[in-house]
């Protein structure tokens, strides 16, 4: 029997919480060592996927700060994320 693929996806919520609490950073000092705007933080927080350059250089702080690699990057099933993220 052949197990159906399951999509994964990073948990961005989860990547920014850690960069958040682990390095001491408000916002703005997270999103100014990214290199972006505040907002374009917070909406990556509130679901939105970033741009593949802006999250590489997220995930390589999340890296930095945790001492992890990435393949420990917090990630979850795309179903779940979509059904906790769905507008009623």
């Amino acid at each position: 029997m052949v197990m159906p693929y399951k999509r994964t996806r990073v948990y961005w919520f989860k990547v920014i919480v850690s960069v958040l609490r682990g390095g001491g950073y408000f916002l703005q000092g997270a999103a100014d060592e990214i290199g972006i705007a505040r907002t374009t933080l917070i909406g990556w927080r509130q679901g939105a996927e970033p741009r593949y350059s802006k999250g590489e250089s997220l995930v390589l702080l999340w890296c930095k700060i945790t001492g992890e690699i990435r393949d420990k990057l917090p990630m979850c099933l795309t179903s779940d994320w979509w059904a906790y993220h769905a507008k009623a």
